[in-house]
């Protein structure tokens, strides 16, 4: 079996155009502009970081702006559920003793003060965890001002 041979070239070169317009001089005319660069930018240099660092920064902060449900206002709304509750049976003058009087009086006060306990330390943590993650992120991420 034969090589294979490409057949040859069937391109000619062609003279590369000399376009020149001729203008009289008294006609031209020049306009400069500066050009001006914000004052962040006119000592700006770049600094490396490593692209793992980069995909971990990117994981928190996508954690930590993800909608998620509000579980604290759910538990502020199973307080104050269960304390207009109890707050409303006591104008009602259910008889001590009864069931109802049971709930009332007995379960719904421990509902809402453990509910409201509840929605302050959930409140708490849906303030602090992007706090603590904003924190870890900046540690993580080269400060420009130290690398100079």
């Amino acid at each position: 079996m034969e090589e294979f041979q490409p057949p040859p070239a069937n391109a000619s070169p062609l003279p590369a155009a000399d376009i020149t317009a001729a203008a009289p001089a008294g006609n031209m005319e020049y306009e400069a502009y500066p050009v001006r660069k914000p004052e962040e930018d006119l000592n700006d240099f770049k600094v490396q970081v490593r692209a793992s660092t980069l995909t971990r920064c990117r994981t928190k902060l996508t954690q930590v702006s993800a909608p998620r449900f509000p579980w604290h206002e759910v538990a502020l709304g199973a307080s104050t559920l269960a304390a207009g509750a109890f707050l409303g049976a006591l104008p009602a003058n259910i008889k001590a003793g009864s069931p109802q009087a049971v709930f009332f009086y007995t379960f719904l006060p421990i509902i809402a003060v453990g509910a409201f306990v509840a929605y302050l330390f959930l409140r708490r943590l849906t303030i602090c965890e992007p706090a603590s993650a904003a924190a870890e992120v900046l540690s993580e991420l080269p400060d420009p001002d130290k690398t100079r």
